[in-house]
């Protein structure tokens, strides 16, 4: 079976640290992400939330496979109320002068076939496209701002 991956980069003006807390805190992730209430970065556990739109409204399921502080942060993600398939995200934060990149990847795109057009490989590029591009990098350039 063709393995469907998505591969999202982009460096962003804050240090390793300062992007963790972005990623991995629940105050500041609804901030630029989703409120998500149950959020954890331990090991095994479990968080979900909601997507709420005009064409339906989504819950995702997310368990933690792997986690390094401030390097990796490894989860399932599923959309159980449109497929039964799973796929996996990896957030990968690599330290640059000053900078950090932020390296997504999101495989197993192919389990969601069964999910219908809002999961193809494309919207879930541009979803994380807005998600990474636009909405991370405007919550870092506020965080810079108010220093």
């Amino acid at each position: 079976m063709h393995s469907e991956t998505i591969h999202v980069e982009r460096t962003y003006p804050i240090n390793a640290t300062k992007l963790w807390q972005a990623l991995t805190n629940k105050q500041n992730m609804k901030e630029w992400f989703y409120e998500i209430p149950n959020f954890t970065t331990e090991v095994g556990g479990e968080f979900e939330f909601f997507k709420h739109n005009q064409q339906q409204n989504t819950l995702y399921q997310c368990q933690v496979i792997e986690i390094i502080p401030v390097e990796l942060f490894k989860f399932t993600w599923r959309h159980p109320k449109q497929s039964a398939g799973t796929s996996i995200i990896t957030w990968r934060l690599i330290p640059r002068r000053g900078a950090t990149t932020l390296h997504l990847t999101h495989e197993g795109l192919e389990n969601f076939k069964d999910a219908g057009e809002h999961f193809t490989q494309d919207n879930f590029e541009l979803g994380w496209e807005r998600i990474l591009g636009d909405q991370l990098s405007k919550y870092i350039d506020r965080l810079n701002n108010t220093r």
